[in-house]
């Protein structure tokens, strides 16, 4: 039977890991957000480039 205190520590470190996980996940979506806002502001940009050279 395992002692309280490292029934506490196995805990703890379960709080850690998935707060790390947590962490993750939040940083790769933050990621995305910013590939998918880039590729808007390119494709943005180029719209408009090409409205003002060949629009009429």
């Amino acid at each position: 039977m395992a002692s309280e205190k490292r029934e506490r520590q196995r805990a703890n470190r379960e709080l850690r890991r998935a707060e790390r996980a947590r962490e993750e996940r939040k940083r790769q979506a933050i990621a995305i957000i910013k590939r998918y806002a880039t590729f808007a502001l390119v494709f943005g940009a180029i719209l408009v480039a090409f409205t003002v050279l060949f629009g009429k």
